[in-house]
């Protein structure tokens, strides 16, 4: 689960009382009116994950102390998994993630947990509750991890792949596997060649993962893989080398076949205006075109200088196009770009400029003024 998009409502007092009766559907000691009572205690401010951990807290205290027990209840509610695909949409598992996070992670609760979280995953994920395993007992969780690459389930062998990314969005890093990739490489060896576009996507922002913290570590392995010459691994590499072509790296260019020095000029480079307001948008165009004898892969970003506070400026890659140009072809290029203000980037007056980028080499620039209004 890659993002924040999702409401803060999504676990609501109406969520509480279905979990409440589902377990005591199961269990008929279940103390349905104080778990409901405690499990939607949290406030109309509180967040996603907030209110997530508040339920899970209700759910350690009034399920059994008996963790084995209480694990057969919670397996007990859930229904048989009708096909391979996860549903996003079904939160409710979530908290029972949590709640073998905070009651399960305990050396004796090893088989029990990871038996429950793989069953959570077949209908949600449990992605983020597996990485205190992980943390705390990684051998062990690495020997069931690299069963569950062979599993049937997808959701189950994209669960290996997507726990133990360094650097995995929502979650805290995994310190041990940014110092050391290798076990984790070991795992997306075999999840490379997954038939499932959801794994091999995984496998992709995994290795991305690697590149940010050990890119020379993540260029060997994607070099290596490049000489099976498959269509899903190509597809891997390219999405799991972004960071790095946007970075320059030469590597990362001559690995994606992009020329290093292409014969190509730009022309026509030209802005619809050159001062707007905040909140416009600005359009520019111009002319590629291949002046060699050979075609030339082509990858075509832009780069908008952004002021910041104190003047400073501040960067910004877009890609445009990625294409192969014929020998003495010509392409014409037209972008709009709208300039509003976003919770990731907040906007201000002064003398800007973009400027383009072919394969990581920079040519020409055009500037122009944002005011207030």
């Amino acid at each position: 689960m890659t993002g924040s998009g999702y409401s803060r409502n999504i676990f609501n007092k109406s969520l509480v009382v279905t979990i409440s009766n589902q377990l005591k559907a199961v269990f008929s000691n279940f103390d349905c009116d104080n778990f409901i009572d405690n499990a939607s205690s949290f406030s109309k401010d509180s967040g996603l994950k907030a209110r997530c951990n508040i339920i899970a807290d209700a759910l350690v205290e009034f399920l059994p102390n008996d963790y084995s027990f209480s694990a057969k209840i919670i397996k007990s509610t859930f229904e048989p998994v009708k096909n391979n695909q996860n549903n996003w949409e079904n939160f409710l598992f979530m908290p029972y993630a949590v709640y073998v996070e905070k009651k399960g992670c305990k050396k004796e609760y090893l088989e029990i947990s990871f038996n429950l979280l793989k069953e959570i995953t077949k209908r949600f994920t449990s992605e983020f509750s597996i990485r205190t395993f992980l943390i705390n007992f990684p051998v062990e969780t690495l020997d069931v991890f690299h069963k569950w690459v062979h599993d049937e389930n997808p959701n189950v062998r994209r669960l290996v792949s997507e726990s133990s990314r360094p650097k995995l969005p929502w979650a805290n890093e995994i310190q041990l596997f940014k110092k050391n990739p290798y076990p984790c490489i070991e795992l997306l060896q075999v999840l490379k060649n997954d038939d499932s576009k959801y794994v091999q996507k995984s496998v992709a922002n995994h290795m991305n993962d690697i590149s940010k913290s050990n890119p020379d570590i993540a260029l060997n392995v994607l070099s290596r893989w490049s000489k099976e010459n498959k269509p899903n691994i190509n597809w891997i590499i390219k999405h799991a080398l972004r960071n790095e072509l946007k970075k320059g790296n030469k590597r990362a260019l001559t690995l994606m076949k992009y020329s290093l020095s292409p014969k190509i000029i730009l022309t026509n480079f030209k802005l619809n205006k050159t001062s707007l307001k905040i909140g416009d948008s600005l359009t520019f165009s111009f002319m590629v075109t291949n002046v060699g004898e050979n075609d030339e892969k082509l990858m075509i970003d832009y780069i908008c200088y952004y002021v910041r506070l104190k003047n400073k400026i501040s960067p910004k890659i877009f890609n445009l196009k990625s294409i192969v140009l014929q020998k003495q072809q010509s392409i014409t290029i037209k972008k709009e770009h709208f300039f509003k203000t976003l919770s990731t980037r907040k906007l201000y007056p002064g003398n800007h400029k973009i400027s383009l980028r072919v394969n990581c080499k920079l040519f020409g620039e055009n500037p122009f003024v944002l005011t207030l209004k």
